[in-house]
């Protein structure tokens, strides 16, 4: 008898799992524009699928026919199982590589200019950044002020000086002591430059032509809609626990509501870079912090045909954020389908709130991949 109960309530289980995995292929075709009750999914998805793994794995071993159910579930989403987690990614020395180009991407959060992580934290990503030495480095939340020496667009970029090349793009153009903005550093030189604005937001897009031999690139450096949790909230989802109820209700409504807004405004802010990036008369590298998941409508229309670095070259989960929520994969580099991409990393550097993320490139690849 309580076999049977068992078994019914385990089998209960397997629907609704499977049921729910299969509604999220759904999360990246629908705009949250106009509802944003799927994009939810997209921060539980590895979860789900893990689940439905487990479920079928349980029922296998019994060999009975519920093993169907999450199998089901399992098959129509391992495309977007593939954009969250990778066993083993290719892998190969730059020098064997016929035209390599290294490419990273680092949301610096105002290089820490507030000191969250500690002192020096700017000094550090500098450092970092020399060590690594891409030949394309785009970062958001780019900052400087005229009140700290160290802080100075010219002392950055000094600090930065092995890229001979920056595009720098300013959220209201430089007016006051404090900027914020979008940089975008290269070895090579960049031939033109534009910036794609977003209507009543903070963030914004810049692209760089820039000129490799007698190749020109598109480089699309993208900040997309943050979510904007204010401390009381980020402590709140880090512990889950208050006092009382009301004040629980009240942040959970609070939230609900600001992740709304920013899945809404992504979406229409994806829409719009989405284009640029389709229409690029060259082929495109699109590098950045979309503040979405992999399983979203922002990554869809984001990446469009492209490649994802991380899915051609990147090992286990890659988790970009770097802060009290758990890790997701926020920050990518995709590329066009002419390229090959190789060696993949999401550095743990505790330096910002994302990690870097970083891949090298093979412009002219001769072999098959």
């Amino acid at each position: 008898m309580l076999r049977r109960f068992f078994k019914s309530v385990v089998t209960i289980i397997s629907l609704i799992a499977s049921g729910i995995l299969l509604f999220s292929v759904l999360t990246a075709y629908i705009s949250p524009a106009h509802t944003s009750v799927l994009a939810f999914i997209g921060y539980v998805f590895p979860t789900l699928w893990l689940i439905n793994f487990v479920l079928f794995a349980f029922w296998l071993v019994k060999r009975r026919w519920q093993f169907l159910l999450p199998l089901l579930a399992i098959v129509i989403t391992w495309g977007h199982w593939e954009h969250t987690f990778q066993w083993k990614g290719a892998k190969m020395d730059r020098k064997e590589m016929q035209a390599p180009l290294k490419v990273m991407s680092l949301n610096a959060r105002m290089f820490d200019y507030y000191q969250w992580i500690g002192d020096n934290t700017n000094e550090k990503i500098f450092d970092f950044i020399r060590e690594e030495n891409p030949d394309v480095l785009c970062i958001q939340e780019f900052f400087t002020t005229s009140s700290n020496k160290s802080y100075t667009e010219h002392y950055i970029l000094r600090r930065l000086n092995q890229f001979k090349y920056q595009h720098i793009e300013y959220l209201s153009g430089k007016k006051g002591k404090r900027n914020f903005g979008l940089i975008t550093f290269s070895k090579y030189p960049i031939v033109e430059k534009y910036s794609v604005r977003f209507e009543q937001s903070n963030n914004f897009s810049i692209y760089s032509d820039i000129k490799i031999g007698e190749q020109r690139i598109r480089i699309f450096n993208n900040h997309l809609e943050s979510i904007k949790f204010d401390r009381e909230q980020l402590n709140f989802l880090d512990s889950l626990n208050y006092q009382n109820k009301k004040e629980r209700n009240e942040n959970i409504k609070a939230i609900s509501s600001k992740l709304s807004k920013a899945f809404g405004n992504r979406a229409l802010q994806a829409e719009t870079v989405g284009k640029y990036i389709a229409n690029s008369p060259y082929p495109p590298i699109v590098c950045g912090d979309f503040n979405d998941t992999p399983v979203s409508y922002v990554y869809r229309k984001m990446r469009g045909n492209l490649k994802d670095a991380f899915e051609e070259s990147g090992q286990g989960f890659g988790g970009t954020y770097n802060g009290p929520l758990p890790s997701f994969r926020i920050d990518f580099i995709f590329h066009d389908n002419h390229f090959a991409s190789y060696n993949f990393r999401r550095i743990k550097v505790d330096v910002s709130d994302h990690y870097p993320i970083v891949t090298t490139l093979e412009l002219q690849p001769d072999r098959e991949n």
